[in-house]
């Protein structure tokens, strides 16, 4: 079967949302962001991936790398899928830098078998499906929101030790 592939961004205009901050114990951030990610989007082990972690520790300042991705299913053809990456170093006082960049796509999946089922999935989803899909982006959104408002309060914290 052939499908059609619609993808619209969270978090449009911008695509990605960045956050960096220097303070204490950054690499903390790769244990905290799988749980917030699985706590606001839901996600079940099968829905998250963790892609990378990468460490490097042959300079005076470890750097550090990571990334994760997670699947949110909102109905039969839509699904979420929200990524983060952290990149930072800190020094052996356990003092350094975080930069973390969010982004979410929307992305909708129509199968069809012919030109006619084509052209009808195309019309059900400009008349009647698009409202759907405004919704499923406010509410990515608003989760997206709430990781970025977690993340701060981290972050916070991190620059208070």
């Amino acid at each position: 079967m052939v499908s059609i592939k619609l993808q619209a961004d969270v978090l449009a205009p911008d695509s990605i949302k960045k956050l960096s901050f220097t303070g204490h114990h950054p690499s903390r951030f790769l244990k905290i962001i799988p749980g917030l990610m699985k706590s606001i989007f839901r996600l079940s082990g099968s829905k998250f991936y963790e892609d990378k972690i990468k460490w490097d520790t042959s300079t005076p300042n470890t750097d550090f790398y990571g990334e994760w991705r997670g699947n949110d299913p909102q109905d039969n053809k839509t699904s979420v899928w929200v990524k983060v990456k952290v990149f930072g170093s800190q020094n052996s006082d356990k003092m350094g830098k975080i930069n973390i960049e969010l982004s979410a796509i929307l992305q909708t999946k129509f199968e069809y078998s012919n030109l006619l089922e084509k052209s009808l999935m195309l019309l059900y989803s400009r008349l009647f499906y698009s409202e759907q899909r405004r919704g499923y982006i406010v509410k990515a959104r608003r989760n997206m929101e709430e990781l970025e408002n977690e993340l701060k309060k981290e972050l916070q914290k991190m620059v208070i030790e």
